[in-house]
């Protein structure tokens, strides 16, 4: 057996308003024509380079697949720094530097697949030595299909890190809940999922982009969870973000929030036997089936 390699997978909820598979195919490979680099953090960019369908004769709106690429965005106007002298480059030393326009250091690729669908976006989170946090995939995805031309198209776009979703349960296990906080946006739901339908019809009839519900526990006790609950906190997780505070099992504070437990799978595999791609595919195919069944 060879040296295993490390793979790590995140998902990303993509929500418009009114909704497709169709619009949800054309947004997508709309963002790749516009081939704008988007910010991530501080002088790193990404770009969403390469649109494939992942199998040539597959149904229409299908799995498409490609890479993001991050890199280092220098700004030239800014001063440039001699390690010999210890002090800012003169104007003859700037002279001597030349860097193409169309080339940029410190670069790393990451695979991703969108499922036109379930309007899930599929990230590699680390690939051959490099990471992309599930923050910094989030931002750049906010960033990349609001740019100014695809809002006037398809309006709004939400974007929400699909959480780990064993994370919540326990949450909402805490031998006390003083306070449930959930934020929804108007979902996009799949026929299947009579819920997330009914959420998003009331929302759509009261024009509302965004409900914010706050349960507080009576003093002295702990919030208790009926179907109802459990099932507005599942849509939260999935379509906006849960906030949970109360005491464990020992009486210690506890503040629970969905953003910060991104859900990231990490798979070890032997590249002489299983190329990467195909594990991130595989490895996505079960998380969309898991994120099916939170409704089931």
């Amino acid at each position: 057996m060879g040296r295993e390699k490390k793979l790590e997978i995140g998902v990303i909820n993509i929500t418009m308003q009114p909704h497709s598979p169709d619009k949800y195919t054309k947004l997508i490979r709309s963002a790749h024509r516009l081939n704008t680099p988007i910010k991530v953090r501080g002088d790193q960019y990404a770009i969403l380079s390469g649109m494939r369908k992942v199998e040539e004769k597959q149904e229409k709106n299908g799995l498409l697949e490609g890479d993001i690429f991050r890199f280092t965005q220098i700004d030239r106007n800014k001063n440039w720094f001699n390690s010999t002298t210890n002090q800012f480059a003169d104007d003859k030393d700037i002279k001597s530097i030349n860097l193409p326009a169309n080339l940029f250091p410190n670069s790393s690729r990451f695979s991703y697949l969108f499922e036109p669908k379930s309007h899930l976006f599929f990230y590699e989170g680390y690939y051959d030595g490099n990471g992309l946090a599930a923050s910094h995939a989030e931002s750049y995805l906010q960033g990349l299909l609001n740019q100014e031309l695809l809002v006037k198209e398809f309006g709004k776009i939400d974007v929400t890190h699909v959480p780990l979703q064993d994370s919540l349960k326990e949450a909402l296990k805490l031998k006390q809940k003083d306070r449930i906080e959930i934020s929804i946006l108007r979902p996009n739901a799949d026929a299947q999922v009579n819920a997330e339908i009914e959420v998003m019809r009331r929302l759509n009839a009261l024009n509302v982009e965004k409900v914010d519900q706050s349960y507080k526990a009576i003093s002295g006790k702990s919030i208790e969870l009926d179907e109802e609950l459990k099932m507005l906190t599942n849509i939260a997780a999935k379509n906006g973000e849960v906030t949970i505070t109360g005491k464990d099992s020992e009486f210690r504070p506890v503040k629970y929030m969905t953003k910060d437990h991104p859900w990231i799978i990490t798979e070890y595999y032997d590249p002489n036997i299983e190329l990467p791609f195909s594990v991130f595919s595989r490895i996505a195919k079960d998380m969309s089936d898991e994120i099916k069944n939170w409704f089931k």
